[in-house]
C-alpha cells in the first residue's frame, strides 16, 4: 500500500533509538537520487492518542523512520507502507506492546538498536509493568538477546516491584480483607497470598532501629509504606505503648484538641483530621480485632490508623488511586441506597464533608454540593440505612463542625436558618434511631486565620467557627 508522507507520526516514545542518525538519512536520500528501491516501512494506525491537550486517531511509524525522513527530504510525497495491526488499536493500551514491536523491527535490519537501547526499553516497559506481565523470556526474544541479559538489566526494578506487591498483600490481609479479595485486587492466586502473608519476615526492622536507622529510612528500605512498618514494629504492644511509641499522648478526658495531623498517617488530603483523633477513637470505642468501617475514607487516615493498633478496616470513597489499594470506590447515591459490605463492624467511623466547606475540592457527586436541607435529609436516610446493617453493639463515631453562615456577617445578625449545628445531628441521629452516649469535643484549629483576618473579624463582630464534635452512638 502506499501512504501519504504527511499522513505519518514520528511516536519518539515508541521510537526505540536515542535520536535518529543524520549519516543514514543522508545516505538514503543520496541513494533515491540514483534510483534505489526501498522497502516498505511498517505502520499502526491508533485512536486515543494524545495530541496536545486532545486525545485523537494517528497513523504512527513502527519501522523505517530513517527512510521517511529520506523521503520527505527528497520530496517524494508518498512512501510504500505495511500494517502491523490490520485494524486500529487503542494506543494508551497498547504502548508497551507498540514499544516493543518497534524494536524488534530494528534488531535485524538497518541501522541495529544499540546494547544501550535495548536495556533502556528493557527498564522502561518493566518499570510500567508491576505485574510482569512481560517476562524476561519474552522481552529476550523482542530485543534480539538472551534471557539472562534482560535478568541483569532489570532484576533491580522487579525486586522492587516485588516487595512492594508483598507489602500491599500484607497491608490488606491485616485490615481484614479476605484472601478471594486480595487476589481479585493483586491478580495473584490465593495460594500464593497465603504463602507471601505466613512466610513475610520482617525480623530486620529492630536491627535497622539498633543501627540507628529510622522509621522513614527503613520503609524505603523494604519499599513499604510508613504506617505498615509502624505497624509491624509496634505489633503485640499494647494500645498505651502505642500511644507512647508514637509520642502522642493520651487524652484521659472528653475534650480532644490537636493542632496539627500527624503526617506520618494518611494522604495529604482536603479536610483531612489528625491520626491522633482516630487513635483516640480507636482506644476507647473498639478492641484488638474489631471491624472498623470507613464510609468516606478521603485520605486513608482510618486505614493507616486501624493497621497500627491491630483493628481490621474496610473504606470507600468516591476518590480512589492506585496508592491505595485498601480505599474501594463506593457512591453514596440517595437515589439507590447500597451498602458494600456483609459483615456487621464493631465501629463505623463517619467523617463526611462540612456541609460546603471545601466543596471546590471534592468530586461533583460530594454531599457537600447539596443544598442545606438536602444535605440533612441525606443524614437522616443515611443514618437510617446505617442502623438497618449494623448490630446491637456497633457504635457510630460520627465527626463534624458546626456550619454558620459568618462570613462578613455580625453575630448578632445570624439566624438559626443559615446554621448546621451539632443540635442538627443529634436530633437526627435521635430520629433514626440512634442513641448519643457521648460527645467528644475536638475543635479545629485556630491558626487558619491570620492575625489580619481576626482583626477584620473583631471590627465587624464576626464569630468565626473552631467548633467540631466527635458524637459517638449506638442503637437505640
Amino acid at each position: 500500500m502506499k501512504i501519504n508522507i504527511s499522513d505519518l507520526t514520528w511516536d519518539q516514545f515508541i521510537y526505540p533509538r536515542g535520536a535518529k542518525s543524520q549519516q543514514t538519512i543522508s545516505a538514503y536520500v543520496e541513494a533515491l537520487a540514483i534510483g534505489a528501491q526501498f522497502p516498505p516501512i511498517k505502520i499502526q494506525r491508533v485512536f486515543n492518542y494524545a495530541d496536545g491537550n486532545e486525545t485523537t486517531e494517528a497513523t504512527i511509524i513502527l519501522d523505517g523512520i530513517h527512510r521517511w525522513s529520506a523521503f520527505k527530504e527528497k520530496g517524494i510525497k508518498e512512501i510504500a507502507a505495511v500494517e502491523w495491526k490490520d485494524k486500529p488499536i487503542d494506543y494508551e493500551k497498547n504502548k508497551m506492546p507498540l514499544l516493543l514491536e518497534s524494536a524488534q523491527c530494528n534488531t535485524s535490519h538497518g541501522d541495529r538498536l544499540s546494547s544501550n537501547d535495548k536495556k533502556r526499553i528493557a527498564r522502561d516497559v518493566a518499570s510500567t509493568d508491576p505485574e510482569c506481565k512481560w517476562t524476561e523470556s519474552a522481552l529476550a526474544e523482542k530485543l534480539g538477546v538472551i534471557q539472562q541479559t534482560v535478568n541483569t538489566w532489570i532484576s533491580d526494578i522487579r525486586a522492587r516491584q516485588k516487595a512492594s506487591r508483598n507489602t500491599v498483600i500484607l497491608r490488606l490481609s491485616r485490615l481484614g480483607w479476605l484472601q478471594e479479595k486480595i487476589a481479585e485486587t493483586s491478580g495473584i492466586t490465593r495460594g500464593r497470598i497465603a504463602q507471601i502473608v505466613n512466610n513475610t519476615n520482617f525480623g530486620e526492622i529492630n536491627i535497622l532501629l539498633s543501627q540507628g536507622r529510622d522509621m522513614d529510612y527503613i520503609a524505603r528500605h523494604y519499599n513499604m509504606d510508613l504506617p505498615l512498618v509502624w505497624a509491624l514494629r509496634l505489633e503485640g504492644k499494647t494500645d498505651q505503648e502505642k500511644f507512647k511509641e508514637l509520642d502522642w499522648g493520651l487524652r484521659t478526658w472528653d475534650q480532644w484538641y490537636f493542632n496539627q495531623c500527624d503526617e506520618r498517617f494518611g494522604d495529604d488530603w482536603p479536610g483531612r483530621i489528625p491520626a491522633q483523633l482516630v487513635a483516640h477513637t480507636l482506644f476507647y470505642f473498639t478492641k484488638s480485632g474489631d471491624l472498623v468501617l470507613d464510609l468516606m475514607a478521603g485520605g486513608g487516615v482510618v486505614s493507616d490508623v486501624s493497621l497500627v493498633f491491630e483493628r481490621k478496616c474496610l473504606s470507600f470513597d468516591l476518590a480512589t488511586r492506585d496508592n491505595r489499594p485498601d480505599i474501594l470506590y463506593h457512591h453514596w447515591d440517595p437515589r439507590n441506597w447500597k451498602w458494600p459490605i456483609t459483615k456487621q463492624p464493631d465501629l463505623i467511623f463517619f467523617d463526611p464533608p462540612y456541609f460546603d466547606k471545601k466543596a471546590g475540592d471534592y468530586s461533583e457527586k460530594s454531599i457537600s454540593s447539596f443544598p442545606r436541607d438536602e444535605y440533612l435529609k441525606f443524614f437522616e436516610e443515611f443514618f437510617t440505612l446505617m442502623k438497618q446493617h449494623a448490630k446491637q453493639t456497633t457504635r457510630l463515631a460520627f465527626i463534624n463542625a458546626d456550619w454558620r453562615d459568618f462570613q462578613n456577617k455580625a453575630a448578632l445578625d445570624e439566624t438559626p436558618e443559615d446554621s448546621i449545628l451539632a443540635d442538627d445531628y443529634l436530633n437526627i441521629l435521635s430520629k433514626t434511631g440512634w442513641q448519643r452516649t457521648h460527645i467528644i469535643q475536638v475543635p479545629l484549629s485556630s491558626e487558619r486565620f491570620d492575625a489580619g483576618i481576626v482583626s477584620a473579624m473583631q471590627k465587624k463582630k464576626i464569630l468565626g467557627v473552631t467548633s467540631r464534635y466527635l458524637i459517638i452512638a449506638r442503637r437505640s
